[in-house]
């Protein structure tokens, strides 16, 4: 890296535009940037690293503008680098993200931040990019470094080496890990113990399976679980311990099988015995049922006779059954109809004389001696003319009762009118003497509500900022999470891309090794080698197995390449939600988003309030315009209650009198009834009971001749039957059921004789009578007996079956389950091996360190060499600096083997960096500084960056000591370096020619290029 020219515009303390022109300054390969404290010598470097990597260096970083104070009003910050990176001449531009006055209206709003890049060719300039991640991506591809690398070996920063000299091992080891990826070396860790633990799992879910299966085995055969199950020797002979219980139920089973054929065969031939013993004795009982039965009904014959004789008697009164029955219902009728007209004749009103006075009805059967003569039927024809007359003479003045219902309602309805006016009236008259009152009132509370309601536009400012404040802390709290997620895929990219690095590297070096052979597979014969130049060419290098081209090198490269783009774009995506987030948080603080959402809460209260009291006010304004049309309203009403209750008083006067004059007319006519309908209804019940009378009069006299007819039709047929009279007639007769039940009980009495003489008459019966009695009890207890033995034999050899299988379902399962163990566990004693190694846990490691940390240490004793070279020439080889590990120390020095002592030559001992005074702290730091800077530069791939910087701490030096740091810068500069000094020390000023000089002033500070030695 070349620096040509910088140019920066309202940059931190410079409020107008300055140009440094490094051509000058490095002329001479050393120079040095002075000035008074504060002036902005710093800010030069932090203007070339911006200019790079949009940042500056350690805490400056944390501003959240770079616009110079100083500068004036619109004029936005820039910074321009002309530098060569790599052969590639560039232009950088950078304008990082500032307040800006509003181009209408007052106030400010927020300026993004902007890049260009462009290149400088012989004959024209290029446009390159003005993306953020695209220049982040090509300033990372030429310069080799990040921005905190490129702080850390080209702009040593204020105290930054110090602090590294004298930092603990832990601090020592964070530092490393940031400038050296080790990622890889971590992530090996990591996976192998998460390898062993997933394998440790295995093993221990396959041994689970085992002891399951086990115990399943055990609880079949009904032993005991092998003891120390976990251990690999007893597991080793599980199988033949399965083996020798598989055969043994195996044996069993076949014994079993056996002894059930003897006792299934045994219980077949005595279950014949048991059936035939049991046939033969049912036969015999059955002969003898069969002849007892034929005795016992031969005895009973003389009854099934009689039975026969009444089912005949029977058959015949049923013939004069349905002339009886007549006669008897035509009787009933008759008795009915007379009682039935009579009661109706004696409810009668009591001047409808109809029967004679001798009847007492009270007394049971008292109307049968009445007869129709005896009735005073005309009785009942004078009753019917009166009725009728007095009907006729009620309808006519019903209408007269119905006007004066009409009229009285009418009455009513004017009084319940008056009553209803004077409620009127006494209610208006209230409302007269509250709304005044009410008015007065509400009057006071509109007052109060508009003065709640002048603050309404302050609420709604309030809400509104109270509002953009949750919504950015929403919005940190978003970024948040997606800078999380960004970090993640940027470590991630990484990753792989230090892996296609590695492939790259591997390939390369396999290519190396194998060059020989490739340029051999170029020569030809008789052609001159262009290595050696002789046309012979005896024993041509051959080719490895695993010898690779130069398109394989290419495609590792270009994998490596892509792979580090994509890198690149995680980082800048990284580099640019922190700037996002910066901004936010800027603008919130440290106000989280549960207290903004409650400062949020509090405001919509706060305009709620005010808009209900705006609310309040317009309807209680309202309100009183209703109160003033209502008292109006109330004055008018009063006025005409009076005029309504004056024509009421005079309707209901004249009603009274038409109401009067028709009660006299109607009481003339109702008689005694309550009113005309009432007498109309009673007289229209009377004449209707008086015709029903006559008609239950005919019906009685038709009843008794057809009674009469009855009699005569039932004796004619009564005389042609075997009965002598009716009474013979009725006591023979018997119902439908009971026929059915007499000629059914004869059926039966028939069959059953018959079937028992036939069942004595039986050849079989007959045979099996004359037979001895079996013994059926014994051999019914034989057979059960065998029968008993054979089923538990059956279930004996149903148990061993079932045993058997499960055996050898489990069998099978066991084993493989013992197979499958067994790769695992191989598999995990491997990776507990190398996990313990790389942890660092391992008795076969001696340093006792994790991988990471074995590969910083041994970078670390790279930079610790790099140091003494230099730490040697500066103090004359006093001092030297020394890795300290725990081994060297005999105590816990940090188990990352990053302990860092100063060996004294002059007194023998190592001493402790802490006790160095402030210019031998310089020198040591500035040493291993530099000796970081020459490692982490060779890591990066061996860039070559032309320019360092070391910022102040040159005032702790003696004169020898000064002399001995220019002697050894001036190394640098002889290596091809240009170095330049950061001081405000005036021996720098006179031994150094270029210089820049960074004046100080109250509107800002200024910069020139001097190149005059000072004497």
């Amino acid at each position: 890296m070349r620096l040509h020219r910088l140019t920066m515009t309202a940059f931190g303390p410079f409020p107008h535009t300055v140009s440094v022109d490094f051509e000058a300054l490095t002329a001479d390969g050393l120079f040095l940037i002075h000035g008074d404290t504060g002036a902005g010598k710093t800010t030069i470097l932090d203007g070339i690293c911006f200019a790079l990597y949009g940042s500056v260096p350690g805490f400056r970083d944390d501003a959240k503008s770079l616009h110079s104070q100083h500068a004036a009003v619109g004029v936005g910050p820039r910074v321009e680098l002309d530098v060569t990176l790599t052969n590639r001449r560039l232009l950088i531009s950078r304008s990082p993200e500032w307040m800006r006055p509003r181009r209408r209206g007052s106030g400010t709003t927020r300026q993004q931040a902007v890049v260009e890049i462009v290149e400088q060719l012989p004959d024209r300039t290029e446009f390159v990019t003005r993306d953020h991640r695209e220049a982040a991506d090509l300033i990372r591809a030429e310069t080799g470094l990040d921005v905190q690398q490129f702080c850390q070996v080209v702009l040593l920063p204020q105290g930054g080496f110090a602090r590294f000299l004298q930092a603990s091992a832990d601090d020592r080891q964070g530092l490393l890990r940031r400038l050296f990826d080790i990622e890889i070396f971590t992530r090996a860790e990591g996976w192998l113990a998460e390898h062993r633990t997933q394998l440790g799992q295995q093993e221990r879910a396959a041994l689970g399976t085992i002891r399951d299966l086990t115990q399943r085995f055990a609880e079949v055969v009904k032993v005991e679980v092998p003891a120390d199950l976990d251990k690999p020797d007893t597991l080793s002979e599980l199988d033949a311990w399965a083996a020798v219980h598989r055969n043994r139920a195996a044996d069993l089973v076949e014994a079993l099988a056996q002894n059930m054929a003897v006792g299934t065969a045994e219980e077949q031939r005595l279950d014949q015995v048991r059936q035939a013993a049991a046939t033969l004795a049912g036969q015999q009982r059955e002969y003898q049922a069969a002849v007892q039965q034929r005795d016992e009904l031969t005895t009973r014959k003389p009854e099934r006779d009689r039975w026969k004789r009444q089912l005949d008697s029977a058959r015949a009164a049923a013939t004069l059954k349905p002339y009886l029955d007549q006669v008897d219902r035509r009787h009933t009728d008759l008795g009915l109809l007379r009682r039935t007209t009579i009661e109706h004749l004696a409810s009668l009103p009591a001047d409808v004389a109809v029967l004679p006075d001798r009847i007492a009805l009270t007394v049971p059967d008292g109307g049968e001696a009445v007869d129709v003569a005896d009735l005073d039927v005309d009785a009942l024809t004078r009753a019917e003319q009166t009725r009728t007359t007095q009907l006729r003479a009620a309808e006519a003045a019903i209408d007269s009762e119905a006007r004066r219902t009409t009229l009285r309602g009418q009455r009513t309805a004017v009084g319940k009118k008056l009553e209803d006016l004077a409620s009127r009236s006494e209610k208006v008259n209230a409302r007269l003497v509250e709304l005044p009152v009410e008015h007065a009132e509400i009057t006071g509370r509109r007052e109060q509500a508009l003065a709640v309601a002048a603050d309404r536009e302050a609420a709604e400012l309030r809400l509104d900022e109270a509002q953009k404040q949750a919504k950015a802390c929403k919005r940190r709290d978003e970024l948040t999470a997606q800078l999380a997620t960004a970090e993640e895929e940027r470590r991630t990219a990484v990753d792989r891309h230090q892996a296609a690095e590695a492939r790259h590297l591997d390939v390369r070096q396999r290519r190396l090794a194998g060059m020989a052979a490739e340029l051999a597979g170029e020569l030809r014969a008789g052609q001159p080698c262009g290595v050696c130049g002789s046309p012979e060419h005896p024993e041509p290098a051959q080719a490895a197995a695993d010898a690779v081209s130069a398109a394989d090198e290419d495609h590792a490269k270009t994998e490596a390449g892509e792979l580090l783009d994509e890198r690149r774009s995680a980082e800048i995506t990284v580099e640019r939600i922190n700037a996002q987030l910066n901004e936010v948080t800027e603008t919130v603080g440290g106000l989280t988003a549960a207290h903004a959402k409650s400062t949020v809460t509090e405001a919509r209260k706060a305009v709620r309030a005010v808009t209900e009291a705006t609310k309040l006010a317009d309807e209680l304004g309202a309100h009183l315009e209703t109160l003033d049309v209502m008292l109006a309203d109330q004055h008018r009403e009063a006025a005409d209650i009076g005029r309504d209750e004056a024509v009421a008083n005079a309707q209901q006067a004249a009603l009274t009198a038409q109401i009067t004059e028709l009660d006299e007319t109607i009481d003339a006519v109702r008689g005694q009834d309550k009113t005309l309908r009432v007498r109309v209804t009673r007289l229209t019940g009377e004449i209707a009971e008086v015709r029903t009378a006559v008609t239950n009069l005919g019906q009685w006299l038709q009843a008794g001749r057809e009674l009469a007819d009855a009699h005569r039709e039932a004796q004619h047929h009564l005389h042609l039957s075997e009965f002598a009279d009716a009474v013979a007639a009725r006591a023979a007769a018997l119902t439908d059921p009971e026929i059915v039940d007499l000629q059914e009980r004869i059926d039966a009495f028939d069959g059953e004789y018959h079937q028992a003489a036939g069942r004595a008459q039986d050849p079989t019966l007959l045979a099996a009578a004359h037979q001895p009695s079996p013994d059926v009890e014994g051999s019914e207890q034989t057979y059960q007996a065998a029968r008993l033995r054979a089923t538990e034999l059956h279930a004996q050899h149903g148990l061993a079956v079932e045993q058997h299988d499960r055996l050898k379902q489990l069998g099978p399962d066991l084993v493989n389950a013992l197979a499958q163990w067994r790769p695992i566990r191989a598999e995990y004693e491997i990776a507990n091996r190398l996990a313990q190694l790389v942890e660092g846990k391992s008795s076969d490691s001696g340093t006792r360190m994790t991988l990471s940390t074995y590969v910083l240490t041994h970078r670390f004793r790279h930079v610790v060499t790099a140091a003494n070279t230099r730490l040697g020439q500066v103090t004359h080889n006093r001092y030297l600096l020394r890795h300290v590990t725990e081994s060297d120390t005999g105590r816990r020095a940090g188990r990352n083997g990053l302990g860092l002592s100063v060996v004294d030559a002059w007194t023998g001992q190592e001493r402790r960096p802490a006790t160095l005074s402030g210019g031998e702290t310089f020198l040591v730091s500035l040493c291993l500084a530099l000796g970081l800077s020459d490692v982490v530069l060779a890591e990066a791939g061996g860039t070559q960056l032309g320019s360092l910087f070391v910022d102040e701490g040159f005032g702790t030096l003696d004169q020898e000591a000064l002399d001995q740091v220019l002697d050894a810068l001036d190394g640098l500069r002889s290596g091809g370096r240009t170095v330049g000094l950061v001081s405000h020390v005036a021996e720098l000023r006179r031994r150094i020619p270029s210089r820049l000089y960074v004046r100080k002033a109250a509107t800002g500070s200024t910069v020139a290029v001097e190149t005059q030695a000072i004497d």
